[in-house]
């Protein structure tokens, strides 16, 4: 079969073997580079695996033409081997074989993991917005992904973190793709340039400097932008007569002036405040006020997505009497604090029980009761006999110590001797 040269439409490969290897099943799509069929990859004649085929539509390269034209997959396919997060390589597209087809007119190809889906792009545009459960999911797999990429020992930036680079699976899970603008980090800390798409851009990029913290910037556009259906700064529109090369200067100056902007909630009626504090944090025009690492942001998405913490039963009934004790209402207090260790409903931990024990028994004795006082320091030692409640020596013999000094004032003789005794007993145990 005649190859045709480099005018041949490349849908025509379809059905042809490459390399003697790679049998191409199915176009799937095409650009000024050539394009990517669904192949299959054969060894000693049988079929092993689906692959993603990339070919060249120029004839004849080297393989120094080959590396420059695949050099973005290359540099991926080499983060890749040095990265030991084995999670974050779920994330990132394999790249397993690549060469010069003789059979193919002398065609660069590069074979890859074939990853049948859409991209994050897709789906913003026909769902329009995004549930914050479903949009977490994917930003905490894209995240995963540049914590892998941010970790290596010369970190790797993408440095295009956009819904179109963003591959989702049949099963919607994420790969990053697209690694064309991808820079490693010098020793100074920043990757030099201006890359990237402006919609999308950190600040500090647009100004010829990145660090870690500009992917999540761009993290931050995308995750608004899935949640509202819009851009977080879509407001800020360059002058009509300002010419395209001087827009990320015109953005850059208004950002910094501060412009605010508006909180997902506002949009999305599934956005808590603890997500749009996330989103915003990640937005910051500073990168020294954003996330310190895709780490940390992992962290923040996590504790977002589970709301805001529940205080442990209890712990409400005891700030509340706290505060009714400091504006001189004690007996009120002393109501709440009863309420909730006697009614049962709210069954506190231990910890908290002591805590309101506690309380309870020093608003008692403010009021002129002793006995009442004496009882719920008793309830206490019952608590912490044989627990690790408190911890050391002392903290107990403190307990007992005022015990038995409450029972006395109340004039319980018998009590008081009996927590002395406890007392003796716990000093002697060494």
């Amino acid at each position: 079969m005649g190859d045709g040269g480099a005018g041949t439409d490349l849908r025509s490969f379809e059905g042809r073997m490459i390399d003697d290897r790679y049998l191409l099943t199915e176009w799937v799509g095409g650009g000024n580079f050539g394009a990517v069929f669904l192949s299959e990859q054969r060894i000693l004649g049988r079929p092993v695996r689906r692959v993603a085929c990339k070919i060249s539509r120029e004839t004849g390269m080297t393989e120094e033409d080959a590396r420059h034209r695949f050099s973005d997959v290359l540099r991926l396919a080499e983060a890749m081997d040095g990265m030991t997060d084995a999670e974050a390589r779920r994330h990132l597209v394999h790249v397993y074989d690549g060469g010069l087809a003789h059979d193919a007119g002398g065609r660069a190809f590069l074979v890859m993991e074939y990853v049948q889906g859409t991209t994050l792009a897709d789906q913003f545009h026909s769902r329009r917005t995004v549930s914050a459960k479903q949009l977490f999911t994917w930003a905490r797999q894209i995240c995963v992904a540049l914590r892998g990429l941010h970790a290596l020992d010369q970190p790797l930036l993408h440095r295009d973190l956009k819904p179109d680079n963003v591959l989702l699976g049949t099963d919607l899970t994420v790969r990053l793709i697209d690694f064309g603008l991808a820079a490693r980090l010098l020793e100074s800390g920043t990757v030099p340039g201006v890359a990237g798409t402006l919609t999308y851009m950190a600040p500090e990029t647009s100004q010829g400097e990145s660090v870690p913290a500009s992917d999540l910037y761009s993290l931050g556009v995308l995750m608004y932008e899935g949640l509202t259906g819009r851009l977080p700064f879509e407001h800020l529109v360059p002058p009509h007569e300002l010419p395209d090369a001087l827009h990320g200067d015109w953005l850059y100056r208004r950002k910094k002036e501060g412009r605010a902007v508006a909180p997902p909630s506002r949009l999305n009626n599934t956005v808590t405040r603890e997500i749009d504090a996330v989103v915003l944090r990640c937005l910051e025009f500073d990168p020294a006020r954003r996330f310190r690492s895709a780490t940390e942001l992992l962290g923040a998405l996590a504790e977002a997505e589970a709301g805001p913490r529940r205080p442990p039963p209890g712990a409400n009934a005891l700030e509340r009497a706290r505060e009714q004790a400091a504006a001189g209402d004690t007996a009120g207090a002393c109501d709440t604090l009863r309420g909730c260790l006697d009614s049962g409903a709210e069954n506190p931990s231990p910890a908290v029980r002591l805590a309101l024990l506690n309380e309870l028994a020093g608003l008692l004795d403010t009021r002129g009761d002793p006995a009442g006082s004496a009882r719920r320091l008793a309830e206490s030692w019952q608590l912490v006999r044989g627990s690790a409640l408190l911890r050391t020596r002392k903290e107990r013999c403190a307990l007992l110590t005022r015990t038995a000094d409450t029972y006395r004032r109340a004039g319980n003789a018998y009590q008081a001797r009996h927590f002395e005794d406890l007392l003796r007993r716990e000093r002697d145990r060494g």
